[in-house]
């Protein structure tokens, strides 16, 4: 019988916000509706505990989970979480939007003593795209605490040196940049897969997106808007077996949104005869929500017992856009739904 899967939660924003939600709502087996797999790897969500949470800004260190989750995010649920929130670690320039508050930060050494008292068992990495010098801090303290470490930043975490550390203690290091449950680049991957399918030629196309969340302000930054552009782009080009011009990534922050995110596509095709087929559509969705199912099936997957090279391998494919060792994306769920979650 499966026992418990103690979580660290770092960055308590929008997207960590709507996780801890997910698990308080999930957790009574009442309520099913919306939750993508009801066991993953024998664990129900109810088998997940989050033990701790970490955050740099002023506003939400110090104070309850709970209480930080009310009033930073879209409410589903009540939070009934006693865990207060600890300061993070900050070792990348950071640029606040909170009028100039400056960030409350902990010591490497602190923040992995904290930790390892929590008694986390695996460390959800939600900060802020371009933190790239703290995400990998967070995994070496993760590492050192015997914790699997899910990194959902465009950082390069699981594709460095440190996979073969955590592969040594039989710990799965998940990553990088997840790819939400419906968000814009699994829905362009799935169009591109079918299109292919149906022996449909795909020649060209975009996708942009616009958003209302501190992720996508902080991707407006053009270094980290260019690197998660190519994540994007290079997971949406290995659906078809040749090669097709395509361009992905976030193009505007608009504040009014809010945790809501636009995307909008356009793809060229060519059918029997050279018959072009133009799809020209748009998707509306909750970044938040797109990305807690991922986490949840990810979360509990990490706890898996076996093969730890096989369970890291199969998550990555599956969660996230820029693994060690891509797959297509139906591939990649037949690969995790047989693992893990088989009918």
């Amino acid at each position: 019988m499966a026992g418990e899967i103690k979580v660290a939660v770092v960055g308590v924003g929008n997207v960590g916000a709507t996780f801890v939600q997910g698990v308080e709502y999930y957790s009574n087996g009442k309520n099913t509706v919306g939750l993508w797999h009801q066991k993953v790897a024998g664990f129900k969500p109810s088998s997940v505990k989050i033990v701790a949470a970490f955050d740099i800004n002023p506003a939400k260190v110090g104070k309850p989970l709970s209480q930080v989750v009310a009033e930073g995010a879209k409410k589903y649920c009540d939070v009934s979480s006693k865990v207060i929130v600890n300061p993070g670690i900050l070792l990348d320039p950071y640029d606040s939007n909170d009028g100039g508050s400056k960030p409350v930060a902990a010591p490497a050494a602190e923040f992995a003593k904290t930790l390892k008292s929590s008694g986390a068992t695996v460390v959800l990495n939600l900060i802020s795209s371009g933190m790239d010098k703290s995400s990998a801090e967070y995994a070496k303290a993760a590492l050192a605490a015997g914790a699997a470490f899910v990194n959902a930043t465009p950082a390069r975490i699981a594709n460095s040196a440190l996979a073969a550390k955590f592969a040594q203690k039989r710990l799965v290091l998940a990553g990088d940049d997840l790819l939400s449950q419906f968000g814009g680049t699994a829905f362009h991957k799935g169009m591109i897969d079918f299109m292919v399918e149906r022996g449909v030629h795909v020649s060209k196309s975009y996708q942009l997106d616009v958003g209302g969340s501190e992720e996508t302000r902080r991707t407006m930054d053009e270094r980290i808007k260019m690197l998660k552009r190519g994540m994007k782009t290079g997971s949406i080009g290995m659906e078809a077996p040749y090669r097709f011009e395509s361009v992905a990534g976030t193009t505007e922050y608009t504040d009014f949104l809010g945790d809501s995110r636009n995307s909008y596509y356009w793809m060229s095709s060519d059918g029997f005869l050279g018959s072009k087929i133009i799809m020209d559509l748009t998707l509306r969705t909750s970044d938040g929500a797109n990305a807690g199912n991922v986490l949840l099936d990810v979360v509990r997957a990490a706890k898996a017992k076996g093969n730890v090279r096989k369970i890291t391998e199969a998550i990555n494919a599956y969660g996230f856009k820029k693994p060690p060792k891509g797959a297509k994306i139906r591939k990649a769920y037949a690969d995790f739904v047989e693992m893990f979650a088989p009918p």
